[in-house]
């Protein structure tokens, strides 16, 4: 840190005495030119301010009166727009005109700057909605409503359709010169090689090739599977009497009452069949329960 210090001051002393020596030579040069005695007695310079008096009087002279400013009038009506209209060409198309804004007698600065922005906003919502619509609105002049709409017709952009163009009349030519150069015979010659070559080129096994996935190991061959028409858990056929046999049997043993009626309007036969059935369930049922009860006393 003192090394750092040091260097330091020394170098505000150098640049110190380097100052200090530039103010003397610069005062020194200035007293040459300050009060000293002029070359010639008999003459003296004109002072700068004398000169300026008389250039003003000789151009006074020569225009015969100084020419004035034009001051503006501190109560003119500010007026927007006029400095943007643009003389067009004639065989230009013309362009919308943008509005004019007219300060009107007694309206404030800020309220005619608020009426500018809210009108200039309109117009470019305007503009917008007839460029997306290819319409042109019409308004009257004094009033600004609106009299009716015009259809504009969307322009085509010169350079595409002239390379459009181009491509399509290269193309005819190219064909039409070769075959008119060609005989008939040569001609379809010419179209059934071109069928043949193109059936050369066809692969019939493009689409049964099998779209292997990123990354994806086949373990073995693919497979195929078919599903087979005959079903393998078919039986073979029995007798028909066997058939008739069983079926009677079912019938006997699978009888079941029709519960949806009251007891007593069943015949006598299935109501005791009922009454059976449910004493025995009740007996199951009171089983059951002393079982349970036995266990728990346990």
């Amino acid at each position: 840190m003192q090394i750092w210090a040091a260097k330091y001051r020394e170098k505000n002393i150098v640049v110190s005495r380097i100052l200090r020596s530039n103010v003397l030579n610069v005062l020194a040069e200035l007293e040459s030119y300050m009060n000293t005695l002029p070359k010639n007695v008999d003459e003296q310079a004109i002072p700068k301010s004398l000169k300026r008096l008389i250039k003003l009087k000789e151009a006074a002279k020569i225009s015969n009166g100084i020419v004035k400013r034009k001051r503006k009038k501190r109560n003119a009506l500010i007026c927007v727009g006029q400095q943007h209209c643009k003389s067009n060409h004639p065989e230009t198309k013309l362009e919308k005109a943008t509005p004019v804004f007219q300060q009107r007698p007694g309206e404030s600065g800020k309220q005619f700057l608020y009426r500018v922005s809210r009108d200039t906003h309109d117009f470019l919502k305007q503009i917008a909605f007839e460029k997306k619509y290819g319409i042109q609105i019409e308004r009257d002049f004094n009033t600004g409503e609106i009299r009716g709409l015009i259809k504009c017709k969307r322009e085509k952009n010169d350079i595409k359709i002239l390379t459009t163009n181009k491509n399509i009349n290269k193309k005819k030519k190219k064909i039409t010169e070769n075959f008119k150069s060609l005989t008939k015979n040569e001609q379809k010659l010419k179209l059934y090689m071109k069928k043949q070559n193109k059936l050369k080129n066809h692969d019939e096994f493009e689409r049964l090739q099998d779209k292997v996935a990123f990354d994806e190991i086949a373990h073995e061959p693919p497979k195929l599977k078919i599903k087979k028409k005959m079903n393998e858990d078919v039986k073979p056929k029995d007798l028909l009497l066997n058939l008739f046999l069983k079926s009677s049997k079912e019938v006997f043993s699978t009888k079941n009452i029709n519960q949806s009626r009251k007891k007593k309007h069943l015949p006598d036969a299935e109501r005791r069949q009922l009454e059976k059935q449910q004493a025995e369930i009740i007996a199951i049922y009171r089983q059951l329960k002393s079982q349970r009860l036995a266990n728990g006393n346990c």
